[in-house]
């Protein structure tokens, strides 16, 4: 077939991620800095050399309609005058004279290349992309022919695809390669119009979309000022046998129970650990917290815990009562409420680090929600994965003095009056 020249040119850092040898790639950059083009770049190039018979690549973005929006245009603006390429519009597939395909996808369509194989892929806005997609079933389509993976985006807090291989990346770098870039690394935008957006947006929304920040504050967050004062008190935390260990739980079934396990030592609360279990009986947990290093002596739960189990006709209070555990029942107070008992527990609080690191980004994540049309934050938080996280240190605040007071428990009671609990 006759060659074509294609006009591409590129800035420094997208020459350098076009550059990466690696066959794993997690690159992270700020809006508007071109990712999505060299990525279509590199799918381009795979189609064109790839040495084996009929090779497959895909493009995901969140959805469909961002899909055609973002990466379509690119293959037809580069490969509208190639001879015998075919565009099929109706399936978002470019088709190449050798018979290598790209085929454009929704990350809510992920489970159409199940069973396939595939040369190369692109994960792009990544963060809105469901994990499942890559772990059940682009590893595998990767696999068989060794293909490469780029996961790209721009940050959306830690609970993502983005981050996610973001952490991999940093444990594997002999198969890895990881890049972020901020707007203070790239001539993509004017240095006047970066001003301009950082008097415009929020401090929160400047800091995530341009300076590529994991841990920029949610609108509406909570727990914002505590969280980012937090740093210096996470740390390896040891448990001591001198002080008594409570769990605070939130109980669900298809939602998390989320369990945190806490010592009071003087004016401290340190949070050993904090775990989270769907679709787990009240008795797993207990066999699960008899192999832990330390016993637990109270056990604070949920208002919703005097609520009587169809199967059994007991309360989940009495449940954890016949399997030995002392439980106290939080106070039935609103949400806000407790809500103000955290953020007064927050700056006298100390977290493990590794167990308590998911503990740590919900509550960052814990929000209310936010009507843009309005603006106006509402009155509830948002129920998310989030919720259950901060309602459990949530039960912790506002149940661990109730139960000290109210317990009839003489060792509890001797415990409070030595201020060891």
């Amino acid at each position: 077939m006759p060659q074509v020249e294609i006009d591409i040119r590129l800035r420094p850092h997208q020459l350098t991620l076009w550059e990466s040898a690696k066959r794993f790639n997690v690159w992270v950059l700020h809006r508007r800095a071109g990712k999505s083009y060299v990525c279509a770049i590199k799918l381009l190039a795979g189609m064109v050399e790839c040495a084996r018979p009929n090779a497959r690549f895909a493009y995901i973005a969140p959805t469909y309609i961002m899909a055609k929006a973002i990466a379509w245009v690119y293959f037809k603006e580069f490969l509208g005058d190639v001879p015998g390429i075919e565009f099929n519009e109706a399936e978002l597939r470019v088709i190449y004279p050798n018979g290598a395909e790209i085929q454009l996808l929704g990350g809510e369509q992920y489970d159409r290349l199940r069973g396939r194989y595939l040369d190369g892929c692109v994960l792009d806005e990544a963060a809105f992309i469901p994990s499942s997609a890559l772990d059940q079933v682009l590893y595998p389509a990767l696999a068989d022919r060794l293909g490469w993976l780029v996961v790209t985006g721009t940050p959306n807090g830690r609970q993502n695809l983005l981050h996610e291989c973001w952490q991999v990346a940093g444990m594997d770098p002999e198969e890895w390669d990881r890049r972020l870039y901020t707007v203070e690394d790239t001539d993509a935008l004017d240095p006047k119009e970066v001003a301009r957006l950082k008097r415009s947006m929020s401090r929160a929304a400047f800091q995530q979309e341009m300076m590529c920040a994991w841990d920029a504050a949610t609108p509406g967050a909570y727990y914002q000022k505590e969280m980012e004062a937090i740093g210096p008190r996470v740390t390896s935390i040891k448990y001591d046998k001198a002080y008594p260990v409570t769990a605070a739980l939130d109980l669900g079934w298809s939602d998390a129970l989320v369990t945190t396990h806490w010592q009071q030592v003087g004016t401290e609360h340190r949070c050993l650990l904090a775990t989270a279990h769907t679709q787990t009986v009240i008795s797993d947990l207990v066999r699960e917290w008899r192999s832990l290093e330390w016993p637990i002596q109270l056990v604070v739960l949920p208002h919703d815990a005097r609520v009587k189990d169809m199967g059994s006709g007991l309360t989940r209070q009495e449940i954890f009562h016949h399997l030995g555990c002392v439980t106290t029942i939080a106070p039935n107070q609103s949400v806000h409420e407790g809500i103000e008992q955290v953020r007064d527990l927050l700056p006298h609080t100390w977290m493990d680090e590794e167990n308590t690191r998911t503990l740590r980004e919900a509550l960052i994540a814990y929000r209310s929600d936010y009507d843009e049309v309005k603006r106006v934050h509402s009155t509830k938080p948002v129920h998310d994965w989030a919720s259950h996280w901060a309602d459990s240190v949530r039960y912790y605040a506002i149940g661990r003095e109730n139960a000290m007071l109210r317990s009839n428990n003489a060792e509890l009671r001797r415990r409070l009056a030595r201020g060891v609990i």
